[in-house]
């Protein structure tokens, strides 16, 4: 059955990639009889695993850790429940469905078709895996990570750009605040500056993107330490999830101009690029072999640590990834193997 894979990946605990180097040997185990030879970039504990069979021109870049699971799940998070069309399990959308599919294509499919799988690791928090395995290999020119878009291809996503901005004043009694310099008001000063500038830039679209142009977002300040004292310190924290990398070039130097106006240091917490495909012709393989339109995400993934390569995100769904009871449909699952049939096809 083609859920037995799914259901053994679900059994592995890759929470912060606790049980990485059992998922490594499963997949050793299971891919060694279809042609593959292997290569692994880490330590015993935590690696990435390069499954390769053959030169060509297409791979596959699958991350193997999850999310940890919430008090919230009403089904087993390390066992695979098939309720209906649904199918639970912690990673079944995120992206152990996607891996399956892979390996039940593989599996339906001839070995004479060369592939290059990437099984990376950290991809949840610090994309440590994908950033190792940059400064090692060098990549197939068509990527696919088997992310889940519920059988929508995605041709590009969008960046993220992570900032934390601090501003120093000087402190005082608060019943004679003329004597300070208040670090709060410098923030608030800047924050309005800054929403201003975001407003602006809404006008710069790409309608491949559900929301088609560059969002901004503050989501931290703190500053001071009693309300009888003027604050000698603030920061900031806030994002901005692009839409291209020329406009990235410019929210940057937009920042810094402004932070050096306020006096204000600033920290890049995240500075990952957009990503997408820019060929027409590659767009109209996918949409032909997919029938369907493509589309971009409004979300991150390891497509933005690669530069200049033909990226398809592509997986089952629906999108449930970080839920409680994630879950992916039977028919999306069953769709997918198809499709990644036709992929390794025509495109490896």
């Amino acid at each position: 059955m083609r859920s037995e894979i799914l259901k053994d990946l679900i059994k592995i605990n890759t929470i912060n990639d606790l049980e990485n180097k059992s998922m490594r040997d499963y997949l050793k185990n299971i891919l060694l009889p279809l042609g593959f030879s292997f290569e692994e970039f880490g330590d015993d504990n935590k690696s990435v695993l390069v499954a390769k069979r053959g030169n060509g021109n297409l791979g596959f870049v699958c991350h193997t850790d999850t999310v940890n699971s919430s008090p919230f799940w009403t089904y087993e998070p390390f066992k695979l429940t098939i309720d209906g069309d649904r199918m639970y399990g912690l990673g079944v959308a995120d992206m152990k469905g996607g891996i399956a599919a892979l390996i039940n294509a593989l599996m339906e499919i001839d070995n004479k078709y060369p592939v290059t799988i990437y099984f990376t690791y950290d991809e949840e928090i610090n994309f440590e895996g994908m950033r190792k395995l940059l400064i090692r290999k060098e990549f197939p020119d068509i990527l696919v990570f088997p992310e889940p878009t519920y059988n929508v291809p995605a041709l590009a996503n969008k960046g993220c750009l992570e900032f934390e901005v601090s501003f120093v004043g000087r402190s005082a009694h608060s019943s004679e605040p003329m004597k300070g310099d208040n670090a709060i008001y410098k923030a608030v000063s800047f924050i309005n500056e800054l929403k201003d500038y975001s407003e602006s830039i809404k006008e710069t679209k790409n309608d491949l993107y559900e929301i088609p142009y560059t969002t901004f977002n503050l989501g931290k300040i703190k500053g001071g330490d009693a309300i009888n004292k003027v604050a000698d310190n603030c920061q900031v924290s806030f994002d901005f999830r692009t839409i291209d990398r020329k406009q990235e070039k410019e929210i940057k130097t937009k920042i810094y101009k402004l932070a050096k106006k306020y006096m204000a240091s600033v920290n890049i917490i995240n500075n990952l690029s957009s990503a997408m495909t820019e060929s027409n012709e590659f767009k109209n393989i996918i949409m032909s072999i997919c029938d369907a339109e493509c589309m971009g995400l409004n979300y991150v993934t390891e497509a933005s640590l690669i530069d200049n390569k033909k990226i398809l995100i592509l997986g089952p769904g629906p999108i449930t990834a970080h839920q409680s009871d994630e879950y992916i449909l039977r028919d999306s699952y069953d769709k997918i193997i198809e499709v990644y049939k036709k992929i390794i096809k025509e495109l490896s």
